[in-house]
């Protein structure tokens, strides 16, 4: 009996006290939050959701709606504990338990009204938020919600291998813990545009991405990389004539496994029974130094002559080579303004009749002065029409479609090429493969990165990637007899 009467006595103050909007409005809050947390964990650990940004609601909104609740209930009790003292109401009277008689007709009405309100403000709150994350996982949310700043990048994807895998696929992947992360680098990334203060271009590569093999290794599995690969290609003069060349190029991509039986190439090398770790500049564009370790477990470490061993502090921040090392522009790749011309001379042979169209596009696309994106994507194309109808008026009579369709070729290229808001181009994001353009392949392979012995250096010898079965060829090449061995 005493225990009743202490607990009575502690109870009916706390019943009391939480009698009031605030407290009431905390604990259907934290109630609702809490349970649903719940749900979206049961749900992840089944799962049944696999949406990267279902964490935004589940892990970082629900839980802050949960802990704003918890504050709401005793800061009402307090604020009602101050109200009642103000108004001289006894100890007696403040720890009697709220009446709640539901044979009182009104307080049923009360009751029925609060459970059907509460359920249907759940029922909104939870669709709401749901629709919400569904908008914010879009691309073009991810794309167009910051035009300016996401431009380059947006317009490079669509244009990419990569145009129907969601942005959060690669940038963030499933699970809470790459989700926070890329979601607080994410929360700076929009200060700094709300105060107009992001660099220009896009400081790259992100140093806050997901691993590789947590993100490209979903779908390209790096033991299936094996064998070689026949790469053609077309290459046209500036001439008045857009004279071609063509060359075949058999790529050593090489991959598997030594458990397959099949390995070796560039894939095998870099990445399955190889583990290599290097370091680099920030731009990852200066290798200094590289470790290999082979399946055996031997590790040889290749620096250039007369630079000092890294110190015990230094090595500990070596990143271990993954995919986009190599692979860095993956789907934001900008167009080089000479090959994609080549591209569109290559798919419409006609362009390749029109006098001087590459040298002519190519100078339009690299013109100076273009102060936006959108003018000179149209500055671009009036150059190239207004040369062919000064310089050839024939032409532009007579074959005026072609010409027309020469000119939009050349303004798309400058599209996926040039942003001049965001101070952007194809040469500020190098593209690591390969080293037509860029050095790519020859950041380590220029044979002075060596062992300390001298006994093994990294190699710069062309075979070992790549050999030309045909090169700069005067017509296109017939492949069924390279591959036939004709």
């Amino acid at each position: 009996m005493e225990e009743r009467s202490r607990l009575h006595r502690f109870l009916g103050p706390v019943f009391n006290y939480a009698n009031n909007p605030l407290s009431i409005a905390g604990i259907v809050l934290t109630t609702v939050s809490g349970l649903s947390i719940v749900g979206f964990l049961v749900m992840e650990m089944a799962g049944a959701v696999r949406n990267p940004y279902v964490g935004i609601f589940a892990y970082v909104i629900l839980p802050v709606i949960f802990v704003v609740g918890l504050a709401a209930i005793p800061l009402g009790m307090w604020l009602r504990r101050r109200k009642l003292l103000r108004r001289g109401v006894s100890a007696r009277e403040r720890g009697r338990y709220p009446r709640l008689d539901f044979n009182s007709p009104r307080l049923r009405r009360l009751g029925t009204a609060v459970i059907v309100l509460t359920a249907v403000n759940a029922l909104i709150f939870g669709i709401s938020s749901l629709l919400a994350v569904e908008h914010m996982e879009s691309v073009e949310f991810c794309g167009t919600t910051c035009h300016n700043l996401m431009e380059p990048e947006y317009t490079s994807y669509q244009d990419s291998p990569h145009s129907r895998v969601s942005c959060v696929e690669c940038h963030i992947g499933p699970g809470a813990s790459w989700f926070v992360k890329a979601k607080l680098d994410g929360l700076r990334q929009v200060w700094r545009t709300a105060r107009d203060t992001y660099e220009r271009p896009i400081s790259t590569p992100l140093h806050t991405l997901r691993p590789a093999r947590e993100t490209c290794e979903e779908c390209h599995w790096p033991a299936k990389h094996y064998g070689d690969k026949i790469r053609t290609f077309a290459r046209f003069a500036t001439n008045e004539a857009n004279t071609p060349s063509y060359t075949v190029m058999l790529l050593k991509t090489g991959g598997g496994s030594l458990d397959l039986g099949r390995h070796g190439g560039i894939h095998w090398w870099h990445s399955y029974d190889n583990r290599i770790r290097y370091l680099s500049d920030e731009k990852r564009s200066e290798i200094t130094w590289v470790e290999l370790t082979n399946r055996d477990g031997e590790v040889r470490t290749y620096q250039r002559e007369g630079a000092e061993a890294p110190a015990a502090e230094i090595l500990a921040g070596a990143r271990l080579m993954d995919c986009v090392d190599c692979h860095n522009r993956p789907t934001h790749l900008m167009a080089v303004p000479s090959r994609a011309l080549d591209e569109e001379l290559e798919i419409r042979p006609e362009l390749a009749a029109l006098p001087y169209y590459k040298r002519e596009a190519l100078a339009a696309v690299e013109g100076d002065g273009y102060v936006t994106h959108v003018e000179g994507v149209e500055a671009v194309r009036e150059a190239v029409l207004a040369y062919y109808q000064e310089q050839y008026p024939d032409i532009w009579r007579e074959r005026k479609q072609v010409v027309e369709s020469g000119a939009e070729a050349a303004s798309r290229v400058y599209a996926r090429s040039y942003f001049p808001e965001m101070q952007t181009s194809w040469e500020t994001h190098p593209n690591h493969i390969g080293h037509e353009d860029f050095p790519g392949c020859f950041r380590c392979h220029d044979e002075e990165l060596a062992t300390a012995d001298g006994e093994h250096v990294i190699s710069f010898d062309c075979e070992n990637c790549h050999a030309f079965l045909v090169e700069d060829a005067d017509a296109p090449p017939d492949l069924a007899a390279l591959v036939n061995g004709g």
